[in-house]
């Protein structure tokens, strides 16, 4: 009888232990089950793979091969690919040329302005190489400037996001963007004036500004960009059709200057005036002739500066430039599309990562798309081989930190112990990374809310990252 006894205690141990393995692998957690509850979210709203990464013991796989929106998350597999097929040392190039001659510091002629793709080509750059210019004894500009946007194909707005295409996260790829093509308007209120002050840094000829915008009664700082109405039908003089809610603090605005050209143009007027280059022509587009001589080359920042900044601040457009920048190289004799680019990294995705053909399936990189779908249990995937990939210190630590930095900065959960890349489209909230638990067991996360209600929280994926962090 006693040893009866004690193999059914055995046998009773053994089955509640596969029970419990089910269940971990099987259905969600109840606190993520009562976060979804909570905000009237249905289980099925949500996919899910929890993966360890060193032999800890969780493991989830909910709804984990059903094809979601990434969102956001979609820069997680342009990054890992382009640290892999580029190197973390890449450099975007932008080349000065010019046609005709240079006479007693004139430059008689034109000067070409070749894009090579650098996402992060800011003022302050332009301002350094318009000095060197001037260092090299050109004194005045007696022609027009070429901007060479050849190095990858033209990229247009997508027409899902159209009515926030005066918002800088929608901008298009550009070989030869600059300041990311935005005017950013820093609004500080002055609460006993009932206004904020308006200002624009750096100043330009030519953009005029209001001086300031009437502070309005309501004192909740919701949708207060909305609150604005800014128009900018003429942007380069934007102007207020409503006010800031009085309980705003300090808030910068940037808007999107439709026309590239145009923003060149006004720049270069500004920053050769500041270095003291005389210049009065035209910014127009076109390419570089064989006959142009070359002046010099400027180069970017590295790549893993760049990968840092895209997914920290889930920057778009630098996503779309590395996605590009891997076709460019590829084949460098041709414009880089998004097209050769996905090829790339289906190919990269099937003979590296190792996963199913259609498991992944990348728009521009970015995210900011409806047509992309991933799975969780792909993306986990992803992370794991991205886990052991030489590149995994750039990879990883581009992760937002719970708690800390970047998009996951107001998230108190797992603090320090994160690393979340984040998404977010309407209906679509999605998290993805590396998770090391209380007992030092790091584990790979992916998952998605999507449909009605998801995106009005963030408990769900929050309580999933703390099952993780109390349990693994």
């Amino acid at each position: 009888m006693k040893n009866f006894t004690f193999s059914s205690f055995i046998s009773l141990l053994t089955c509640c232990f596969v029970m419990e393995m089910a269940w971990a692998q099987n259905f969600l957690p109840p606190t993520v089950s009562d976060a979804l509850r909570s905000e009237n979210l249905e289980k099925n709203q949500m996919a899910a793979s929890v993966v360890a990464l060193d032999g800890g013991r969780l493991s989830l796989n909910w709804r984990d091969r059903v094809k979601v929106i990434p969102a956001s998350t979609e820069k997680m597999v342009t990054t890992l690919a382009a640290l892999e097929f580029l190197g973390p040392d890449w450099r975007w190039k932008t080349s000065f040329y010019y046609t005709g001659e240079i006479s007693d510091g004139v430059l008689i002629g034109t000067l070409f302005i070749k894009g090579g793709g650098d996402p992060k080509y800011v003022v302050e750059n332009l301002w350094r190489d318009l000095s060197r210019l001037k260092s090299m004894g050109i004194n005045h500009i007696a022609g027009d400037v070429v901007i060479d946007r050849s190095y990858f194909e033209k990229d247009k707005q997508d027409p899902e996001f159209e009515e926030d295409w005066d918002r800088p996260y929608t901008a298009p790829a550009d070989a030869a963007l600059l300041n990311y093509r935005s005017i950013a308007l820093t609004l500080t209120p002055q609460k006993e004036q009932r206004r904020a002050l308006v200002t624009v840094s750096p100043q330009v000829d030519g953009l005029e500004v209001p001086v300031s915008v009437p502070l309005a009664r309501r004192k909740a700082c919701v949708q207060w960009r909305q609150a604005l109405e800014l128009d900018i039908e003429n942007p380069w003089s934007p102007q207020f059709e409503g006010a800031l809610p009085a309980g705003c603090d300090e808030k910068i605005l940037a808007y999107l200057v439709p026309d590239a050209n145009s923003y060149w143009q006004i720049y270069m007027k500004t920053i050769s005036r500041q270095v003291g280059l005389a210049w009065d022509g035209k910014v127009i587009e076109g390419g570089v002739p064989e006959a142009a001589q070359l002046l010099f080359d400027a180069w970017s920042d590295d790549l893993g500066t760049l990968v840092k900044l895209t997914n920290k601040f889930s920057n778009n457009v630098f996503a779309k430039h590395l996605l590009l920048t891997m076709a460019a190289k590829d084949s460098p004799q041709v414009p880089a599309s998004y097209s050769h680019a996905r090829k790339i990294v289906e190919q990269w995705l099937t003979l590296a990562v190792k996963t199913t053909p259609g498991e992944i399936t990348l728009d521009n990189g970015s995210g900011l798309s409806r047509k992309s779908r991933v799975t969780a249990h792909a993306m986990t995937k992803l992370i794991a081989y991205g886990w052991r990939s030489v590149r995994m210190p750039e990879w990883i630590s581009s992760f937002p930190i719970s708690a800390t930095d970047g998009t996951m900065s107001k998230r108190q959960v797992a603090p320090g112990h994160a690393y979340i890349k984040t998404g977010l489209l309407n209906n679509v909230k999605s998290a993805g990374g590396m998770v090391q638990a209380r007992s030092g067991k790091r584990y790979a996360l992916y998952a998605v809310v999507q449909g009605k209600n998801a995106t009005k929280t963030d408990a769900p994926i929050d309580r999933l990252i703390e099952w993780i962090y109390f349990n693994g």
